[in-house]
């Protein structure tokens, strides 16, 4: 698995390859938990080159998603396959994050929403 994490201004992108299992998903947890102690309000998870993500991948991802939340930020996916949106929609997770086709379309909404909030 490889994680690449960038800034922009107060929002951040996390691009992940590879699995989100068990035995990765702690890593992906500390890097988004990293970004939002760096001060990232909201979050875009790239997850277009995940090929696996198990329940407790999708558990990291959902609690990060609550406490970005609680602390008034969001979560976003961005480049989800079907497989993956399907789930979330199963599961009813899909609440917890804006699901986006990639991630210049997150970035954009993101823009959109902070220029709502300024005038």
């Amino acid at each position: 698995m490889k994680i690449i994490t960038s800034h922009r201004d107060r929002s951040a992108i996390v691009s992940i390859s590879g699995r989100i299992d068990v035995f990765t998903a702690s890593a992906v947890g500390e890097a988004i938990q990293s970004l939002m102690a760096d001060g990232a309000e909201d979050i875009i998870v790239d997850v277009s080159c995940v090929t696996r993500i198990d329940s407790t991948g999708l558990g990291t991802l959902v609690g990060n998603a609550k406490t970005l939340s609680f602390h008034g930020g969001t979560m976003s996916l961005a480049g989800t396959s079907q497989t993956l949106r399907k789930s979330l929609e199963i599961t009813h997770l899909v609440r917890y994050f804006r699901i986006h086709e990639g991630i210049e379309e997150a970035l954009d909404e993101l823009e959109a929403c902070a220029l709502s909030q300024t005038t």
